[in-house]
């Protein structure tokens, strides 16, 4: 499997960051969510480097990244994601973000528009909420592990850290968030429970959450002019389902639908449907 792509370290901001980096041409950024790392688009990555040049971080706190204390709003998370496409010379970019990795591609594209050129959004929301919005109940009861996760992150810290594989077992193998209960091999569950092992992931990663229920709401409000670019956004149909109606809030040009027989986990459930829908939405960038 290592020889479609290879492993590298920079620092960013401050900290350690591991990224991985594939093929060659126009450049693609593959953006991840929790509890996972660059591993979520191993299915993806090959098929894609075959047209594209195709940069995969860990982000900061999980993977193989360093673990700093803070910095988890989703503006500083874009911020690094845009310090390295400046280290390795790029001035166009266009993204893919699932998860926590979709509202971070939002504010790089935000605050970077001469940068980001096209947004493909997998089964996430610009931001959970914006300051002085209530939360729609529906919506609370479906990511209700946000409140756990954020509300006290320190407490659900002490928690988690107990049986990090017991806990992640919850997202990765139960009905709650996925189609099938078999998406995710023993391996693949090895590989996700070893990096959140690593010391101070569970915490950076919690802090990604209370991050989300603070500065994000905050930052979300302030965030009024739409993006311009065309934004692809799908969710899988049996968790957030079509999530066109929340990018139409905050983007001009938006398409997509919802992943059929798809659960939250896209890119690992149905990376066929990324890989071809990445391949058709890119197109027009590849071909100048």
């Amino acid at each position: 499997m290592n020889d479609r792509w290879t492993h590298h370290q920079r620092t960013i901001n401050g900290f350690r960051m591991h990224y991985v980096i594939a093929g060659a041409g126009y450049p693609l950024v593959l953006l991840h969510g929790w509890p996972q790392s660059w591993y979520e688009w191993r299915k993806i990555i090959p098929a894609l480097a075959e047209h594209y040049t195709v940069i995969v971080p860990d982000l900061r706190g999980l993977g193989d990244s360093e673990k700093p204390m803070n910095g988890y709003d989703k503006r500083t998370l874009a911020a690094d994601v845009r310090e390295l496409v400046s280290q390795l010379g790029y001035d166009k970019v266009a993204v893919v973000g699932h998860d926590w990795g979709g509202a971070i591609a939002f504010y790089f594209a935000y605050d970077n528009r001469d940068l980001v050129e096209r947004l493909f959004i997998l089964d996430m929301i610009p931001g959970l909420i914006r300051t002085g919005d209530a939360f729609p109940l529906a919506l609370a009861l479906k990511i209700n592990h946000v409140f756990f996760h954020g509300g006290n992150p320190d407490w659900a810290t002490m928690l988690v850290s107990q049986n990090i594989d017991g806990y992640l077992r919850r997202f990765l193998t139960t009905l709650d968030f996925n189609y099938s209960p078999a998406v995710f091999s023993e391996a693949d569950i090895a590989e996700y429970v070893r990096v959140n092992s690593i010391p101070g992931a569970i915490r950076a990663g919690f802090q990604w959450y209370a991050a989300g229920l603070r500065e994000d709401a905050v930052n979300l409000a302030t965030a009024t002019e739409k993006l311009t670019i065309p934004v692809l956004a799908y969710g899988g149909d049996t968790f957030l389902g079509d999530i066109r109606p929340y990018w139409e809030a905050v983007a001009e040009h938006v398409d997509g639908g919802s992943v059929e027989h798809c659960g939250h986990f896209i890119p690992e459930e149905k990376p066929a449907f990324v890989i071809d829908a990445a391949l058709r939405f890119f197109a027009p960038l590849c071909a100048r």
